[in-house]
């Protein structure tokens, strides 16, 4: 049977999901599409996945409904229903977000983040929800392949004593070339227009910056994806 109403207590959770505050208060979101579902299964975190067609494994959606379920442009033909997870375990490199708001840049760091094996990302205030459908989109399903730890900043970076922290900030920081590679470290990324806020610097002992020619700033998923790259396990 096609579910076709509004009214379905299903389609009506689905609906929900597309707020935050909802988001965080049922401990689920959504994935659109057939390779994220598939990833979301694989991950084990995929509570039901729903289809334009009837068939096993799958509870059918009529296109009008998966149309105002979706938020992309063209109606894809899978959706999934996923549990949050919230993890307690820290990889050996580390990435620390702090206030990165737009959901390409987040999308993109988690795909550096799995490519160069900081398999943690420790997520603090003022940075944009991570199970935002955008943000889904542009991690290509990185997001079902990474720890993910929300947290303030100020309360766990100090923990992590036996981490090599480093800021980003051009100011009494070593260049990138000249940092020393180690088996823990963690990297600190700023929002995209202040950087690292003031009270995050102020406990943080070391910084890295990316020496540059012509141009004084890069895009916080390029400067971390460089700086993931530079600093990965051989």
């Amino acid at each position: 049977m096609i579910i076709t109403s509004l009214e379905n207590q299903k389609v009506k959770l689905l609906l929900k999901l597309d707020s935050t505050k909802n988001r965080k208060k049922e401990k689920k979101f959504i994935v659109e599409g057939k390779h994220l579902v598939d990833e979301a299964r694989k991950k084990g975190v995929l509570l039901e996945a729903y289809s334009l067609e009837e068939k096993d494994g799958y509870i059918a959606l009529s296109k009008e409904i998966m149309k105002k379920i979706c938020n992309t442009d063209t109606v894809v033909t899978e959706i999934g229903l996923c549990k949050i997870v919230e993890s307690t375990t820290l990889s050996d490199k580390l990435l620390i977000l702090d206030g990165v708001q737009d959901p390409g840049n987040m999308g993109a760091l988690m795909r550096s983040s799995k490519a160069f094996g900081f398999d943690t990302i420790i997520i603090g205030n003022g940075s944009c929800d991570i199970y935002n459908d955008k943000v889904i989109r542009a991690s290509q399903g990185a997001i079902f392949k990474l720890s993910f730890i929300h947290a303030d900043l100020l309360e766990i970076i100090p923990k992590l004593s036996v981490y090599d922290v480093y800021g980003t900030n051009v100011v009494n920081g070593i260049e990138l070339d000249n940092v020393e590679k180690k088996n823990k470290m963690a990297i600190v990324l700023g929002n995209e227009g202040n950087g690292i806020s003031k009270e995050v610097q102020e406990i943080l002992k070391k910084n890295i910056y990316i020496p540059m020619s012509n141009t004084e700033s890069l895009n916080v998923s390029v400067a971390g994806s460089i700086i993931m790259y530079k600093l990965r396990n051989n």
